[in-house]
């Protein structure tokens, strides 16, 4: 069982809190069997958990074959939802050519990586070709991400809730599941975030399912899985 107590400033103290059920397991099968591999996933994404569904930035260059978050296709992408842990969202409407995100978020992207604007209406995706240049000087309230294809979708909005991530397929939604991680990893926020390197689950497993993170129907069909009852068979 894992201890919540905690200490409270620098004097003597006694705290006393409940028993909490500890890290949820991810593995129902014995994981030396299990198919796994060795991954860079990409700067920016803060801490994921062990069990975030993982995709696989597909820019032509940029960041290219680093693992990001998988952004499920329900497009309920606000803030606090687990899809949102994929996205930056829009603090600016965009205009013509240019991104604005927030500056902590822009620091998912790099020069290179190619962009799918959507938001929560399913507007999209728009695609923008790849980034040319960041501007993360001009304003403190958000940084200004110029890309190569100028764009014209009028419901990517703020009003609308728009957002951006990297393309992680080559068609239709632009975002398709590829990977499982297995263990917990801090990938950075801002400027200092560096990425991580991680091992993650390819197949030949089971998974327990309440312990995985954005596994959609989409997913489960992406990763060539089956849910049985509260497991999530990978072949």
């Amino acid at each position: 069982m894992q201890s919540l107590t905690g200490i409270r400033s620098s004097t003597p103290q006694m705290n006393r809190y409940p028993e909490g059920p500890g890290i949820k397991a991810l593995f129902h099968s014995v994981r030396d069997i299990a198919l796994i591999l060795d991954k860079t996933v990409q700067a920016g994404y803060g801490y994921l958990k062990a069990g975030t569904v993982m995709a696989v930035n597909g820019s032509a260059v940029g960041g290219r074959g680093n693992l990001v978050p998988y952004v499920p296709l329900s497009h309920d992408t606000r803030l606090g939802t687990l899809a949102a842990i994929g996205i930056a969202p829009f603090v600016k409407d965009g205009l013509t050519s240019h991104v604005y995100v927030s500056i902590d978020d822009s620091y998912k992207f790099v020069v290179g990586d190619e962009l799918a604007l959507d938001n929560v209406d399913n507007a999209g995706p728009v695609t923008t070709g790849a980034i040319i240049s960041f501007d993360r000087a001009t304003s403190t309230l958000w940084a200004d991400i110029t890309v190569t294809t100028a764009y014209t979708a009028t419901e990517i909005t703020l009003a609308h809730t728009a957002y951006a991530r990297v393309v992680t397929h080559a068609d239709g939604e632009l975002t398709a599941a590829v990977y499982i991680l297995d263990k917990d990893v801090d990938t950075g926020v801002g400027a200092t975030a560096l990425g991580a390197l991680t091992s993650v689950v390819v197949s030949n497993c089971i998974l327990y399912k309440n312990s995985l993170y954005n596994l959609t129907d989409e997913a489960i069909t992406d990763l060539g899985g089956v849910v049985d009852g509260r497991f999530f068979i990978m072949k």
